[in-house]
């Protein structure tokens, strides 16, 4: 992780994200930009003004962000706010943006948000900054399925937080329990096959964190019969800084949606939220 693309409208919000930016750059290294899309639809006349003015917002955030121990490039851009972003996006590692801006509602997306347009575009993490910087990342709980696109988000994270303590969590459910029951299935029939699918993620849970850069001692994990998004959010309540999820390879629609776990997740969650595309095939 080298580089990263730092959003910013220059909104209280956006601020966050600058210092978490630089709280990162600290602990890891990482370089990167801070960039500002101005919108298309500005006047030529007011568009030179609001560039000017611009310019010197970026050179004094990009001072601020030297004072505290960082180093970023700035960059002014134009056009549509998101589509910018998301292309610029492209020549980094991650993409760094505040949960709202002073555009809270853009353009005609469904969810409107610049943070969101980056998550659902970008072929590269995101994070999308909650709130304000306390210090580095201490405590992560990452969201798992034992898919390709949860290993890529939690090997990531560890890098993004190279101290922090992660808890994995993985949500499982008895596949076809509401049938079964409405079937007539008694109780105690049903409570086995609830037995028989918590050992098997207990099972896939122990080979899954065996698996990744991290040291033993730095993971907690977690299984539990439930909705995942609830879970997840449970678990992020208290003392968490930062949620992961993994985001799984998808066409134009499917990016537009997102996942149902993702949405909510990245909704509701009371801290900062890393979603990781799945490198493609």
């Amino acid at each position: 992780m080298e580089s990263a693309l730092i959003a910013t409208d220059f909104s209280t919000e956006a601020g966050y994200a600058v210092r978490r930016a630089s709280a990162i750059a600290r602990e890891t290294g990482m370089g990167g930009e801070l960039v500002h899309v101005l919108p298309g639809s500005l006047p030529p006349e007011r568009h030179v003004l609001a560039a000017t003015r611009a310019q010197e917002a970026l050179a004094a955030v990009a001072e601020q962000c030297h004072a505290d121990g960082a180093a970023f490039g700035i960059r002014l851009l134009s056009g549509s706010i998101g589509d910018e972003l998301a292309a610029a996006a492209r020549g980094h590692d991650l993409a760094i943006a505040g949960a709202r801006g002073e555009d809270v509602l853009l353009y005609h997306f469904a969810l409107g948000r610049t943070s969101v347009r980056l998550v659902q575009e970008s072929e590269h993490p995101v994070l999308v900054v909650k709130r304000a910087v306390p210090g580095p990342y201490r405590r992560v709980v990452a969201a798992v399925d034992f898919s390709p696109a949860s290993r890529a988000a939690v090997a990531f994270a560890a890098r993004l937080a190279p101290n922090a303590h992660f808890e994995l969590a993985h949500a499982y459910e008895v596949m076809f329990e509401s049938t079964l029951r409405r079937a007539g299935t008694d109780e105690e029939t049903i409570e086995g096959y609830r037995i028989e699918a918590h050992a098997k993620a207990l099972a896939a849970m122990t080979a899954f964190a065996a698996a990744l850069p991290i040291a033993p001692q730095r993971l907690s994990t977690f299984v539990l019969r439930g909705y995942p998004p609830r879970m997840v959010l449970d678990r992020a309540e208290g003392a968490a800084d930062l949620v992961v999820l993994g985001k799984r390879s998808a066409g134009p629609v499917e990016r537009f949606l997102l996942g149902s776990v993702a949405l909510q997740v990245l909704e509701l969650s009371p801290c900062d939220v890393l979603i990781v595309p799945e490198a493609p095939a």
